[in-house]
This record gives structure tokens, C-alpha cells and sequence, in this order.
């Protein structure tokens, strides 16, 4: 089983990176997607209002 983690130096990083005010009730405003490798693991979080990107590795 594969745990996908962000870790609190990331969430860090995503708060600064952050601008954009959530446009529904739910607050939710970030797509993520965690892409396993052979050497390590991708992290992409995409902002739905904005359609900007960040991306991370764990290699």
C-alpha cells in the first residue's frame, strides 16, 4: 500500500505559493496529483481558480 504525504515543509511552501480565494463554499481549491517513479515520488498541485501549478519531488 502506497502512502502519499505532504509534508509540513511542503504545506509551507503551497501557503506562500498560494493567492487565490476558494470560489465555493467548501474551501476547496487545489487538485493534487502524486505520481510514483522508480526513483522517487512527483507531487503536482494545480489551483483551480488560477490553473497554476507547483510541483515537488522526494527523490
Amino acid at each position: 500500500m502506497l502512502n502519499f504525504e505532504i509534508t509540513s515543509q511542503m504545506e509551507k511552501e503551497i501557503k506562500q505559493w498560494d493567492s487565490c480565494k476558494p470560489l465555493d463554499v467548501s474551501g476547496a481549491k487545489f487538485a493534487y496529483t502524486f505520481i510514483p517513479t522508480g526513483i522517487g515520488l512527483i507531487i503536482e498541485i494545480e489551483c483551480d481558480v488560477c490553473k497554476r501549478k507547483i510541483s515537488f519531488n522526494e527523490f
